[in-house]
């Protein structure tokens, strides 16, 4: 993703004198925001991030707020009770994360010389959702007093229309105009034209109608018998001219269809006797689908919540691959949407080229204006070879004939761009940025000073991530599989011979004898970078390296200046630019450990697949709600004490949220054939605390079976519980 610098992360000296770039989308930390806990809601391009009251509070610099299409479109919505905070009595979001429910009382409130509302009085059930460009809210308030109650309920509202990149601290030297605001009856209009000609209105709608009401603020005036109650509600529209609004809905009409949205979704289930990994799968499939977006093209997994609420090229291929076992829409809706996409001609500003998968796609004013290249921008080196490798991986699980034709014609441009692009640069994929305000770094580890040499100077583009030529290597597999399916098998045999010839390239120029281990990437004099980092568990992954040197990179991955405990460093704490509180420069990210963890697997290794996996599960107990974020900071594991927080990572997080999919899939060792019929489960393995797992309608082309896999004496003992069509199961120890 974009957040090319987070704070707290160190300026190292720029080579030979030039000046740092990439700064410009770094993210400031409110000191405010940061220690307020935080709901999040979310239906396609609209996101709301609240307190734990369901207020948006007025607090300058924080992430709070109802945004849509990048734009923050109310950024305070306080609730108050004769002018006072109501006290919570409950906070939290529904299983199936689609409602915030909040229950809230009065604190004691003197009303007059000596007239006093006593605490706990009044209990306010408070109900929001977010459905298309509308938030929704509800307020029962009910009275529990012996004598009649008056009270006093205001709203206190403000709408800021400022971009998604002016939250994140992107400076603007001008903006556009704030529009007078116009009280219609029960309605208050709140509007902004921006720079690029486009208004974008705020509309608050209440019911019944306020006892008063103005640009910043509803006051209610009730009376409740005892035992009484009222309700209220609030619907915000957001509009983005000339784009019609849809209808205004009630409540439980917004509700129904927000969640009728989910109900479509289905998928495998997954079950365990372990109660806390059962309440992290399903966490985790609440966040996922939390973060889905209906597009035409089917459902798109965007990145995470505040800082990316948008498609991500790179984050939604690794997520689709992460749960395609057990919801294989999110990957077909991924590959149409990136082929609709994908780049056509040569355009510097964008970073694209014909045959290019996006790596990021805003829509917001700052876009509009050409102030952020993302329009989309293409500046990633990777997410193009990782379309061909969920490509092929779909069709293994599917052998949908119907989609593979659809999407070959695409397929044949993004690998007419790889194998370019390759042959440009002694077979390396490599980037350099272009777009004077694009992408310093291309590779996942997008931060301006990831990618650097032992002595702590930055590596001169253009750059060969090691990683990369990972992908490239499975890439240049999976197009040749796709080949054969698509009956071109000339085409087959000369991608695999490539695809050889960079194995071997790969081990003269990127192993480094001296450390035993690869090295990060080659610069742009083809030096590498000495430096620790975990880029070659992706290597694993992708199975570029030999077996023998796959048992060196497992073991150093799993040195003490490497793991913490919890997951793998993104840079070893011997390295010069180490700091376990920087986004790239040795925090733990839960995905890039859990692909260290498969590609163990991969190799046999099951000894460290299930410390890693044990370390991740042991880490999200420690969070909230036991949510996986993005990352968090990679501090050593200490006894009696949790991970520590990254202050500000996205909480939910796409590929964070598909961790636990992937290591089920390596526990099981699930291998389709869906061509020829056939699951296979390769060394099946649990770890000691996890006693049986259930998969449930597991599809495999047409056919879907539920399995168990239990603690066995050689592995996990397998069992069929039920099977619909003729798809054939094999177990391999």
């Amino acid at each position: 993703m974009s957040n090319e610098q987070r704070d707290g992360e160190p300026a190292p000296e720029a080579p030979h004198g030039d000046v740092l770039v990439g700064e410009q989308y770094y993210i400031l930390a409110s000191e405010v925001a940061a220690d307020l806990p935080k709901l999040v809601l979310k239906h396609d391009e609209a996101f709301l991030v609240m307190n734990r009251r369901g207020d948006l509070p007025n607090l300058p610099h924080t992430e709070f707020g109802f945004y849509v299409d990048g734009t923050r479109f109310l950024r305070r919505l306080e609730l108050r009770l004769h002018g006072h905070r109501p006290l919570v009595l409950s906070a939290g979001v529904s299983e199936d994360a689609v409602q915030a429910a909040i229950d809230l009382t009065n604190p004691d409130v003197a009303l007059g010389p000596q007239v006093v509302l006593p605490g706990r009085s009044l209990r306010i059930a408070r109900r929001l959702t977010v459905h298309s460009a509308q938030l929704y809210q509800q307020l029962i308030v009910e009275a529990f007093n012996r004598e009649p109650l008056d009270i006093s309920l205001t709203l206190h509202f403000a709408a800021d229309f400022v971009d998604v990149f002016e939250v994140r601290g992107h400076p603007r030297d001008t903006r556009g105009r704030v529009l007078p605001p116009v009280v219609d009856g029960a309605s208050v209009h709140l509007a902004y034209e921006g720079l690029d000609k486009i208004t974008r209105t705020a509309t608050l709608t209440f019911s019944p109608p306020p006892d008063h009401l103005d640009e910043a603020g509803a006051e209610y005036r009730l009376t409740l018998a005892p035992g009484g109650s009222a309700e209220l509600t609030l619907v915000v529209d957001a509009a983005v001219e000339p784009e019609p609004s849809p209808p205004v809905l009630g409540y439980g009409e917004a509700l129904r269809r927000r969640r009728a949205v989910t109900a479509r979704l289905g998928g495998a289930d997954i079950r365990s006797n372990h109660d806390l990994f059962e309440v992290w799968i399903q966490r985790s499939r609440r966040d996922l689908h939390l973060l889905l977006t209906e597009t035409p093209d089917g459902f798109v997994p965007y990145a995470g919540i505040p800082w990316y609420v948008a498609p991500f090229g790179r984050d939604a291929l690794i997520t689709a691959l992460q749960v395609l076992p057990f919801e294989p829409a999110i990957a077909a809706g991924t590959l149409r949407f990136l082929a609709r996409h994908v780049g056509r001609v040569d355009d510097a500003f964008t970073d694209q080229e014909p045959g290019k998968i996006i790596h990021e796609l805003r829509r917001g004013e700052m876009a509009n204006c050409r102030e952020i290249p993302f329009i989309p921008y293409y500046g990633s080196v990777d997410a193009t070879p990782l379309f061909l490798i969920l490509l092929n991986e779909y069709w293994k699980w599917t052998a949908d004939v119907a989609l593979a034709r659809e999407l070959w014609p695409a397929a044949e441009r993004v690998l007419e761009w790889m194998l370019r692009s390759a042959d440009a640069h002694g077979g390396y994929l490599t980037y350099v940025r272009r777009s004077p305000r694009g992408l310093v770094n291309q590779g996942w580890k997008d931060s301006y000073d990831a990618i650097m040499h032992a002595s702590g100077h930055l590596a001169e583009p253009p750059i060969a991530l090691a990683e990369v030529q990972g992908y490239q290597y499975a890439a240049l597999l999976a197009a040749a599989e796709m080949a054969d399916a698509m009956r071109v098998p000339d085409r087959a045999s000369g991608l695999r011979e490539r695809a050889r010839r960079l194995r071997d390239r790969f081990e003269a120029d990127f192993w480094l004898p001296d450390e035993a281990y690869y090295a990060l990437a080659l610069d742009r004099a083809g030096q590498p970078c000495r430096v620790i980092t975990s880029n070659a568990g992706h290597l694993l992954w992708t199975r570029l390296i030999s077996d023998s040197r796959a048992h060196i990179v497992a073991r150093r991955l799993m040195a003490d200046d490497m793991f913490t405990g919890w997951g793998v460093r993104t840079l070893a704490s011997g390295e010069r630019l180490y700091n376990p509180m920087s986004y790239h420069n040795g925090s733990v990210w839960p995905h890039d450990t859990a692909i260290a963890a498969v590609g163990m697997r991969r190799y046999g290794l099951a000894e460290p697949f299930i410390t890693l996996t044990t370390g991740l599960f042991e880490a999200v107990l420690q969070f909230e709600n036991m949510r996986m974020p993005e990352l968090f900071c990679g501090f050593s594991r200490v006894d009696g004490y949790g991970p520590t927080q990254y202050p500000v990572a996205c909480s939910p997080q796409a590929w964070a949220a598909g961790v636990v999919f992937m290591l089920i899939a390596a526990m099981l060792g699930l291998t389709p054939d869906a061509a020829d019929n056939q699951l296979t489960l390769n060394r099946p393995r649990l770890p000691g605390w996890l006693s049986w797992i259930e998969l449930r309608d597991l599809q495999l082309r047409s056919s879907r079976m539920t399995l168990r896999a239990s603690q066995g004496q050689d592995g996990a003992a397998i069992e069929m519980l039920s099977r619909t069509g003729d798809a054939e199961l094999v177990v391999r120890r």
